[in-house]
């Protein structure tokens, strides 16, 4: 058994409670013993050597591991990983998933090698999505990380999408009216608010004079609009977002919106300024 000073970065295996992980783990080291005790070499002693070079760091904690009860408490009193497991036995997976053909050992070594190493690349490309996520809130506009970060966390993701597109919406609505002294809302005050068609927009992000300027402000005009078809048809059905990575890019798109208010808001305010000056 390996020193308790010498733990190993990864999936500790004596915190592992899923039985089905567990019984891989349990079938890798069984059929590692039996290769060697039962399986006669024909490779110059190849095999040997790899699969020695692993037992003779690990044979009492591979001997344990082949013992546990995977549906019962893991009572694995070791340090190892399941990462630094398959480390240590990838040389002699190597050559045995290259020979043809196998015996049972053998298989069912490969074949729990295998389903460990797909786990262990799933965990992983979790990990990193995770993390990538908890980085997407430190860029998020601050309004729609106050009103949906919970939400999100929280799995509840048609409610963070939708919270975030009525904050954007009642933003504009709210804008528009105060000018108008009316009461538009949804496509009407976006029409209102971005449209240059017979009218001076309420909000404009450019000069609106050349083809390029039209062109961007209806654009991002049909943004906004956008997001009250996707914001109404939430409000009347019972949508489902069950991917957190389309709920993010929701966000996102929610966040690119505020930004642009803002970047208006600060442009009204600096002429307000230039003129009182």
């Amino acid at each position: 058994m390996i020193s308790s000073d010498k733990k190993y970065e990864g999936t500790a295996i004596d915190k592992v409670t899923d039985s089905i992980l567990l019984s891989a783990i349990k079938n890798l080291c069984a059929q590692s013993l039996s290769i060697k005790w039962h399986v006669t070499v024909f490779d110059d002693g190849e095999w040997d050597h790899k699969l020695n070079k692993v037992l003779n760091l690990f044979e009492s904690d591979i001997d344990e591991l082949s013992k546990i009860k995977p549906d019962e408490t893991n009572k694995y009193s070791g340090y190892l990983t399941v990462e630094k497991l398959l480390s240590e036995f990838y040389d002699f997976y190597a050559i045995v998933s290259c020979t043809s053909p196998l015996g049972d050992y053998e298989a069912q070594f490969v074949i729990a090698y295998e389903f460990l190493e797909n786990k262990m690349k799933d965990e992983k490309a979790k990990f990193l999505t995770t993390k990538k996520r908890s980085y997407f809130w430190d860029d998020i506009h601050k309004d729609i990380k106050k009103l949906c970060y919970a939400r999100y966390s929280d799995g509840h993701y048609v409610d963070a999408v939708e919270a975030a597109f009525k904050e954007v919406i009642k933003r504009v609505k709210d804008y528009v009216n105060s000018k108008i002294n009316g009461n538009l809302d949804g496509d009407k005050a976006m029409n209102r608010a971005f449209g240059f068609e017979n009218q001076e927009p309420l909000i404009k992000f450019n000069e609106v004079q050349s083809t390029e300027e039209k062109d961007e402000q209806r654009g991002i005009m049909h943004l906004f609009k956008g997001i009250v078809g996707i914001r109404n048809r939430k409000a009347h059905e019972n949508i489902v977002i069950d991917d957190p990575n389309r709920a993010l890019e929701y966000l996102a798109l929610a966040s690119l919106l505020m930004r642009l208010l803002d970047k208006y808001a600060k442009k009204l305010a600096n002429k307000k300024t230039q003129r009182s000056l």
